[in-house]
């Protein structure tokens, strides 16, 4: 039978409206159902579900034909069709399909992402917008991704796309533009491509919050594969103007790429002549949480050079507290780790690492970590995982990004158990580091 709340339109072939036959075995089995988008009132549905880009006349009950490897090369055929129509049917039917793994496989046989990139620059925005859509899911596949990136142009398009497009379609392309980035071998070809660091830059700067997000977690990615072009092309200063932004989502995304820029000699350097660690002394006290774990990540790179240490050592009373009270007033190990390596790094320098031994040994290790029932292993900074149990095994929830370990080329996800076994191995390596004790002594 046919689904209503399924946006597609292929269905079997039938003499009699579908709808018909659904409401006579719906009142047969005397079943009430309450669709709110039909009953009255007629204003049901929520402002942020109403979609800003209509396809327009679409017909649902056009087509007739069923689902399946048949239907699917059909639909893919008619991505060209010069219907107007059949051409928007086949795309939301395609973007209904690629959410099921089985007959996205099925589709990037049949080369789908040919047919969707040479769509891109389409006049119709719908077009445009669906295209950019399905691209994404496509993207999450191996398959996908080298058949996307196997035509150059597609970085052309979206770059295009980005820069020039409305606000909803410049969306839907940072994001196809982001899941590309999560491949090395993407980034490496998408950086040999011109000004695509100098674009992404121009509009970090100036384009909505939403989208500005994406950017940052593109060139993040990006930068971890070579942070030499971002660094010519003047990132850090622009990374550090982003410090001052009100939003504290865009402040931890800067925060995120300047780490990146930190893996460069040069970025080494620039951290020592612009002072970061005095810098980021106020962020470490921020009320946002997220703020402060980024704050205390981007400090683990600031600290490895021996003049930051010394650097340091001028407010060593005030920074050793606010980190050592960071360690031991929280219970997230992601915050933990991060500020039990600062503690190391700082603990090169002499001077401090007497006043460690002095002041703060004792309740350093008095530190409390969770263990791995109390927590689900990313750095969600909710509750989740305790709300949930061990459900967080079993599901899949977007924006939550899973702790990794940060070397080798194949960053692979590391479960909780060993992820809590590092934070105690830090701990004890933090308190070895305070009472370590050179020849000369």
């Amino acid at each position: 039978m046919f689904c209503p709340h399924k946006n597609s339109y292929l269905q079997l072939v039938c003499a009699v409206n579908p709808r018909l036959i659904n409401k006579a075995v719906d009142r047969a089995m005397e079943k009430k159902y309450f669709d709110p988008r039909t009953e009255s009132p007629p204003a049901q549905m929520l402002e942020s579900m109403q979609p800003s880009l209509y396809a327009p006349c679409v017909d649902i009950t056009r087509a007739r034909l069923g689902f399946g490897r048949v239907g699917l090369r059909l639909i893919n055929r008619d991505l060209h069709s010069p219907d107007h129509l059949v051409q928007l049917q086949a795309l939301h039917s395609i973007w209904d399909q690629v959410q099921i793994s089985e007959n996205a496989m099925f589709l990037i046989d049949l080369h789908v992402g040919y047919r969707l990139v040479d769509l891109m620059l389409a006049r119709d925005p719908v077009i445009r917008e669906k295209v950019c859509l399905i691209l994404t899911i496509l993207a999450t596949y191996h398959q996908g991704r080298k058949q996307i990136m196997s035509r150059i142009k597609i970085i052309n398009n979206l770059m295009c796309l980005i820069m020039r497009d409305r606000k909803e379609i410049r969306y839907a392309a940072a994001y196809t533009l982001r899941t590309l980035t999560r491949d090395r071998c993407a980034s490496e070809m998408l950086l040999k491509c011109e000004n695509i660091i100098e674009n992404l830059l121009k509009m970090i700067k100036n384009d909505y919050t939403g989208i500005v997000l994406l950017h940052l977690k593109t060139f993040e990615n990006l930068t971890e594969w070579d942070p030499e072009g971002p660094l010519k092309a003047n990132a850090f200063q622009i990374m550090l103007e982003l410090f001052s932004n009100e939003d504290p989502r865009i402040v931890c995304g800067a925060m995120d790429c300047m780490t990146q820029l930190f893996k460069h000699p040069i970025g080494k350097q620039l951290a020592d002549i612009y002072d970061l660690t005095f810098k980021l002394r106020p962020f470490i006290t921020s009320p946002s949480i997220e703020i402060r774990i980024s704050a205390v990540g981007l400090m683990e790179f600031t600290t490895l050079t021996t003049r930051s240490k010394w650097r340091a050592k001028e407010c060593c009373e005030e920074l050793t507290k606010l980190i050592v009270s960071l360690c031991c007033s929280t219970t997230k190990p992601l915050l933990q780790l991060r500020c039990m390596q600062v503690l190391i790094n700082l603990c090169d320098c002499p001077d401090i690492r007497h006043h460690m031994k002095r002041h703060w040994e004792k309740k350093i290790k008095n530190i409390t970590i969770r263990n791995y029932e109390q927590w689900d292993g990313t750095t969600e900074t909710t509750s989740y995982g305790l709300e949930t149990g061990h459900n967080y095994r079993t599901m899949c929830i977007e924006g939550i990004e899973t702790i990794r370990n940060d070397y080798g080329d194949n960053a692979e996800v590391i479960n909780v158990h060993s992820y809590l076994r590092k934070v105690h191995e830090v701990k004890a390596r933090l308190l070895s580091a305070i009472n370590w004790n050179s020849f000369k002594d």
